[in-house]
């Protein structure tokens, strides 16, 4: 006996901005669940029981063929969820939930007519959201209702999709929920790297924007509204920010091993703790903030007691500029008078002159210019050999050339140039030998004023302890900053976390 359509249907719903067009095309990539397009505000327009199920029966009819689920999402219909569950208990309902500030961030970028005028005011958005919450409040008893948070899909995706599955009645492996992330993951669905469109429905695809973007008024209202303080409390919405000092804080709570120079150089992990490498490539130095923030950075280090290396490109490097190496030496010193456990790596940056990010792949022994970065490979040791400085180990600049060859981390040569001087590129000779060796590997790394955590199989925030104490003994994590790019200080974003 075939199902009716209100048997199929899949109703997502939720904060306006919260996320409810993703979720949708997330549980619409199911290979048994068909999306239903463009909004279907039904039940805050009719309340006709009958009239409902007739017209989703004559729009269902747009859809091709048999499907078990048929998908659809409005957030207007949010306040009516109680009505529309009681009235159809063969059908699913999903809430989904974002924490206020950031839906108060999305509307205010945001170009739609929609999103501004009271939509964009702090208590005209919240007085929306508060009562499509109470939607969720009225018909949270109800069995075929179900509650998601935006945090959870973004950081948790995996486990998150899986109990919407679960809820719907459908099953979900491993290898499909991989294929599901890959479909659905920011860049995929946007071709953006989490930069922001404003007029686009996917618009950045961060969480803790808010942070940033808020004026100090509109966080205090936050503080001072009854409603919404209890909600954040209640939904995990706290007030940590993701900077670097928070996130040291958390790791040296949950009582993890930062790795020594020397435990990098003997490949040596502690088994019975959490292991973290903790490395900062120098990128710019132009201007005056930039050297304060990495100063900031040593100071921060110290109080935690953190080994940490500081990799610094060649001294020629334009973006060191103007100071060069009046500039970068006493930083250097600096860093290494706050603490003997800092110490001061390479950032091989040989084949940027000659092969620019947008270049071709260029694979093989015999391309163009190989010589000539061998040569300078050489120049920029030498350059700082000049100044006193030596190096045992040192890492690869990527700028943008990924994995096309030649490139500072995977052309053999510059790796075999560097070990004549006596130096390891952790790349390619360090990092495979701990990950291999760890009982669990995984990283943070911080481009363009965003973290990514990649490989965490928790959703803990990155400023809770337990993001790292939950991990198995002799884990290894890398975790990689630029705090030259940016204020130290600053608040990070947060993309959308893999497993890979």
């Amino acid at each position: 006996m075939s199902k009716s359509v209100m048997e199929k249907m899949v109703f997502v719903t939720g904060f306006a901005r919260g996320g409810t067009s993703w979720l949708r095309d997330c549980i619409g990539s199911h290979p048994e669940i068909e999306v239903l397009p463009r909004e279907r505000v039904v039940f805050r327009d009719m309340k006709s029981v009958d009239k409902i199920r007739q017209y989703f029966e004559i729009e269902a009819t747009e859809i091709p063929g048999e499907c078990k689920f048929i998908v659809n999402k409005a957030p207007a219909n949010a306040p009516h969820l109680k009505f529309a569950a009681e009235s159809f208990p063969e059908s699913k309902f999903i809430f989904i939930i974002r924490d206020p500030r950031d839906v108060l961030v999305s509307h205010q970028r945001g170009t739609q007519k929609w999103m501004g005028g009271a939509n964009s005011t702090v208590k005209g958005c919240m007085k929306k959201l508060e009562g499509y919450f109470k939607g969720w409040q009225d018909a949270q008893s109800l069995p075929n209702v179900l509650l998601v948070r935006y945090e959870d899909l973004h950081q948790s995706f995996y486990e998150t999709m899986d109990n919407v599955f679960t809820h719907i009645g459908l099953g979900a492996d491993k290898e499909l929920l991989q294929d599901i992330f890959k479909k659905n993951n920011f860049q995929a669905q946007t071709s953006r790297s989490n930069v922001e469109d404003r007029a686009a429905a996917k618009r950045k695809g961060v969480i803790g924007e808010w942070a940033n973007q808020l004026k100090d008024k509109e966080k205090f209202w936050y503080q001072q509204s009854t409603f919404f303080s209890e909600f954040m409390q209640k939904y995990g919405y706290g007030w940590k920010l993701n900077t670097y000092q928070n996130i040291l804080q958390a790791m040296k709570e949950a009582d993890v091993h930062f790795l020594t120079e020397q435990d990098l150089l003997s490949r040596t992990l502690d088994t019975q703790r959490v292991n973290v490498v903790v490395q900062h490539d120098i990128d710019y130095l132009t201007k005056d903030w930039c050297d304060q923030s990495v100063r900031r950075t040593a100071e921060i280090d110290a109080a935690f007691n953190v080994a940490a290396a500081y990799n610094f490109l060649p001294l020629d490097d334009t973006r060191y500029l103007p100071k060069g190496i009046k500039g970068v030496l006493p930083l250097m010193h600096y860093i290494k008078e706050r603490s003997s456990l800092n110490y001061i790596g390479l950032h091989v940056n040989a084949c940027e002159k000659y092969y620019p990010a947008d270049a071709p792949d260029a694979p093989g022994e015999h391309v163009p210019h190989l010589a000539e970065i061998e040569t300078y490979v050489t120049r920029m040791v030498q350059d700082y050999g000049s100044a006193g400085v030596k190096f045992k180990l040192s890492t690869s600049h990527g700028y943008g050339r990924g994995k096309k060859l030649p490139n500072n981390r995977d052309t053999p040569l510059i790796e075999k140039k560097l070990a004549e001087l006596d130096i390891e590129l952790f790349d390619t000779t360090i990092r495979p030998v701990l990950q291999k060796a760890a009982n669990f590997s995984c990283a943070i790394t911080d481009v363009g004023g965003v973290l990514k955590p990649r490989g965490f199989n928790n959703g803990f925030d990155l400023t809770d302890a337990r993001a790292y104490s939950s991990l198995p003994k002799g884990s290894f994590i890398r975790f990689l900053t630029h705090p030259g790019n940016y204020p130290v200080e600053q608040p990070a974003t947060i993309v959308m976390r893999t497993l890979d």
